[in-house]
């Protein structure tokens, strides 16, 4: 992954309080963009909806984190 990119969908009219929805973009190895969104549930500590790449994963948490929007990992 190249370029890789996060935002948020602070108006999507989704409780702020138990869930975030945010974007993502990025480049492929071979040149492709690739763009979506992630659903992450804060009460399961988890991302909801069809299944994601773990590295893609594990940026979106750490961006969560650096954002102020989930406790520091462990």
């Amino acid at each position: 992954m190249r370029n890789l990119t996060f935002g948020f969908f602070d108006d999507s009219g989704l409780p702020r309080d138990s869930r975030v929805l945010m974007f993502y973009s990025f480049e492929t190895d071979e040149r492709l963009s690739r763009s979506g969104i992630l659903h992450y549930h804060l009460g399961e500590r988890r991302f909801m909806g069809p299944r994601h790449d773990h590295e893609l994963q594990r940026a979106a948490l750490e961006f969560l984190t650096a954002a102020g929007r989930l406790p520091a990992l462990q």
